[in-house]
């Protein structure tokens, strides 16, 4: 097991039938995973920002692209990564610049 899934929360990260337990994870450190990956900033598209992100955490935890993206979705929702949105709350289909951070506030 990678001292990465460990520090973060995921003890059980090699064995695929431990299933992740997302509220478990230190979304700061994840944050810092993916921020040490591709820096402050990353310019893509929403979606293909959001499937670079997905990898990122597969490869670096070694846990499922379901439970990935679940992550993924979750450092969105709490403000550790975000893309901008239009006054429809909705996102541009072309690229921008997605902010990583480990301090949402």
């Amino acid at each position: 097991m990678r001292a990465t899934a460990r520090r973060i929360g995921m003890r059980g990260a090699r064995d695929r039938r431990v299933q992740l337990a997302v509220e478990s994870v230190d979304l700061a450190e994840l944050a810092g995973v993916v921020r040490r990956r591709y820096g402050r900033h990353l310019y893509a598209s929403y979606l293909r920002g959001k499937t670079l992100m997905r990898d990122a955490i597969v490869e670096e935890l070694r846990c499922s692209a379901y439970e990935a993206e679940e992550l993924v979705e979750t450092l969105e929702l709490m403000g550790y990564v975000r893309f901008p949105s239009l006054a429809d709350q909705t996102h541009a289909l072309t690229r921008d610049t997605w902010t990583i951070t480990e301090d949402p506030r």
